[in-house]
């Protein structure tokens, strides 16, 4: 039989002959040019079934060289691209990595440790691209937010959403199965909702319609009792009642306590929160996405204090830290900060710049700002620190702190 190909004839023995000279050995008799011809691939000896005619067509265009092996040819494109051992030593320096496996290609993922400060992985193997980072990507995924480490999206979900997850973590926009920590109910919260501040359950919303039974349920499980069960009106309006821990009187409302607050204010009821009479801590902060800002801010030092987690899950670095063993102190440091630069040399802060509250609102500052002009354009955050210690030494609290330390030693 005697095929055509773009009406000239093929005979049989000449298509097997090209075939054998492009590496290509022929399983059957030839059939039709356009018809799969399964061969066996004589470099790696798979099962392959290209065309005659791709074949000949590639071999009069390029002359007879082995081909029709998709894996082969990948094969061989990815040793081309291969890196040698100073270009590879360069990018594994670039991407600050620990490489655990030999490299293989630069289209293959190596398994590496990613060595960035506070990666979230916290040492846990990563698989690197290295075509990526020789492009200008992050080698490490959960450094440049593109992932979530597992273990930090359970903590994210806990502190932040305030539900205990019954699955795995799977994906930031999948439905997370998990117990409502306030109310107990089964609920499904998007990983990326919660991060973004919204809440985890629609039972306990600040906004959800309660019937009395469920208001008094949700009363008992935030650790107060109401005085009177009939005089719930909504979630926005107080209910008085006593405080099942200190049994003292209170009077919150339902959707202030969703929102975090507690419902006793009593010294020996709230845990949380900033107390002038206790230790507290002056930081500053800085974000280095486009605009690069930094923002003073306060919190309690002590060991139950996840204020600057927050602020580091958001994006932020925390630069500098001063502790005061009075908390007022740092209290009024900040203020005089936030006077000295947002008032005496009048910076704009987040609420000029019409910043979301979530970004700092009050306290943060833009570090490259041509409209501050000449002398203030372009801070540093040493200058921006140096501000706080000036302004620590000023209000006296620098020698205070010294007579502290000297009464304890």
């Amino acid at each position: 039989m005697v095929a055509l190909v773009s009406g000239r004839p093929v005979d049989p023995e000449e298509a097997r002959q090209l075939m054998l000279r492009n590496g290509c050995r022929p399983k059957t008799a030839f059939t039709t040019a356009k018809e799969p011809w399964p061969c066996i691939c004589e470099r790696c000896g798979a099962d392959i079934d290209p065309t005659y005619d791709s074949i000949a067509s590639k071999a009069r265009k390029h002359g007879d060289s082995p081909r029709g092996c998709r894996d082969c040819a990948d094969r061989a494109r990815a040793e081309k691209h291969r890196l040698d051992e100073a270009e590879l030593a360069k990018t594994i320096a670039k991407a600050n990595i620990k490489p655990l496996e030999p490299y293989i290609n630069n289209r293959t993922r190596m398994e590496s440790i990613c060595l960035n400060k506070g990666c979230p992985r916290q040492g846990k193997p990563i698989k690197v691209l290295v075509k990526a980072v020789r492009r200008g990507a992050m080698a490490c995924k959960y450094c440049a937010q593109r992932a979530i480490d597992p273990d930090a999206a359970v903590a994210i979900m806990r502190d932040q959403g305030l539900v205990e997850p019954t699955t795995a973590y799977e994906r930031v926009d999948e439905p997370w199965p998990g117990i409502c920590q306030r109310c107990r109910c089964a609920v499904k919260p998007r990983l990326h909702d919660v991060m973004r501040g919204q809440g985890a359950c629609i039972h306990c919303a600040p906004n959800a319609p309660l019937t009395k039974e469920q208001a008094w349920d949700r009363a008992m499980s935030y650790r107060f009792r109401p005085h009177d069960p009939d005089a719930f009106e909504s979630t926005n309006i107080p209910w008085a009642g006593t405080c099942m821990d200190c049994s003292g009187p209170v009077n919150p409302c339902l959707g202030n306590l969703y929102r975090g607050q507690g419902a006793c204010n009593s010294r020996s009821c709230k845990l949380t929160g900033f107390k002038d009479s206790e230790p507290g801590l002056v930081y500053l902060v800085q974000r280095v996405a486009d605009p690069a800002m930094a923002k003073i801010g306060i919190c309690e030092d002590s060991a139950r204090n996840t204020r600057l987690k927050v602020h580091m899950r958001n994006g932020w670095e925390v630069v500098y830290t001063r502790s005061f063993t009075v908390g007022l102190h740092a209290r009024l440091v900040e203020k005089t900060i936030k006077r000295l630069w947002f008032t005496e040399r009048g910076w704009s802060n987040g609420v000029a710049r019409g910043e979301a509250w979530s970004d700092g609102y009050t306290e943060t500052v833009l570090l490259d700002d041509p409209v501050r002009g000449e002398k203030w354009a372009l801070l540093t955050l040493l200058a921006l620190w140096t501000d706080v210690m000036v302004e620590a030494e000023r209000l006296g609290f620098d020698l205070d702190e010294q007579r502290a330390e000297a009464s304890e030693g």
